[in-house]
């Protein structure tokens, strides 16, 4: 007989998140309740549908599994979360009822990766100037002439998901990286082909790249000092989370123009029309969508969906969550 599986999701979320391939395949290896409401369910609804699920399968806008619907779902063995962080999806006490957890957050480190290359390599080479000088008639009056990334010192403010994914990528490159990551060891470091430095030291570096999760410890700790200590040149890029940063600090130093950054992310979302970044050459701004692609939000549900059957016949996972991953998850 097969396994009881829940899909949060409505229709409009499967199609971007759930290929053709994985529903065949949730299909196949599990007897599935799909969302056909139309919309998202609510936590209540959610609660009262839970008794006999065996596994559940979540994205963006599924409701949390909270302490009520826990405690109904006595068959439940595992949560799969098509999406990132499950640290507001699942309760705590989850891992001590026996019940494995799975996100596809190192799926869309991969994305994130991929957008934190994109945006260094256009920015060593002054692609956003360039290309708003050239179209206001300007030839080479600039004078401007980019640098190369081969070879280059790159600062990474913590070991996360995104920052692996990045960091694979600059492995063509030979760049010379130093992580500061307060729970990586030695070991762990070198394993990235990477050394371990101080905060001080990353924040010194011509190329710095911020991973930091949004937890109380990390808000706002590139501080005034921190900051100062961008070296003039720099490139900054800051994929992760805004609130790490003092942002008044950021901006003043931002406008000074003695460095150029890269931000995909901001204090107050949408970007108000008003704020002064909007205003300023030496940034390249873009809508929060580092983790943004077709192939990369289709492959969600399916890599966590494959990676739960790897779990339920003892195989060694990959997108698996533990208890002490959930505890320092943003």
């Amino acid at each position: 007989m097969k396994m009881k599986a829940l899909v949060l999701s409505p229709e409009s979320r499967l199609k971007e998140v759930c290929s053709a391939k994985c529903r065949a395949r949730l299909n196949e290896y599990f007897d599935v309740t799909w969302n056909e409401t139309g919309r998202d369910y609510t936590k209540e609804e959610l609660a009262g549908m839970v008794h006999d699920a065996e596994v559940i399968v979540t994205s963006w806008g599924s409701p949390s599994l909270t302490e009520e619907a826990l405690e109904k779902a006595g068959k439940l063995r595992a949560v799969g979360h098509a999406a990132g962080t499950v640290k507001n999806l699942v309760p705590k006490r989850i891992f001590s009822r026996g019940v494995r957890v799975y996100s596809a957050a190192p799926r869309i480190a991969l994305s994130v990766g991929e957008y934190c290359l994109a945006a260094l390599l256009a920015s060593l080479r002054y692609l956003p100037t360039l290309d708003t000088s050239l179209r206001a008639g300007q030839w080479r009056e600039l004078g401007l002439k980019g640098r190369e990334l081969t070879g280059s010192t790159v600062g990474i403010v913590s070991a996360s998901s995104t920052a692996r994914a990045f960091i694979k990528l600059l492995a063509p490159f030979h760049a010379n990286i130093l992580i500061y990551d307060p729970y990586l060891s030695d070991e762990a470091a070198a394993n990235l082909n990477a050394k371990k430095a101080s905060l001080e030291e990353v924040m010194s570096c011509p190329i710095i790249s911020v991973h930091v999760p949004k937890l109380p410890a990390t808000e706002r700790m590139l501080n005034r000092e921190l900051i100062a200590r961008i070296p003039d040149g720099a490139i900054f890029i800051n994929s992760s989370r805004a609130q790490c940063l003092d942002e008044q600090a950021f901006m003043e130093a931002l406008e000074s123009g003695r460095f150029f950054a890269a931000l995909d992310v901001f204090e107050k979302e949408p970007l108000p029309a008003d704020h002064p970044v909007r205003k300023l050459p030496n940034v390249l701004i873009t809508p929060h969508v580092a983790g943004a692609t077709v192939q990369g939000h289709l492959a969600l549900m399916e890599e966590v969906v494959e990676d739960i059957i790897r779990g339920l016949q003892n195989e060694k996972t990959v997108y698996e969550v533990s208890e002490r991953m959930w505890e320092v998850m943003a």
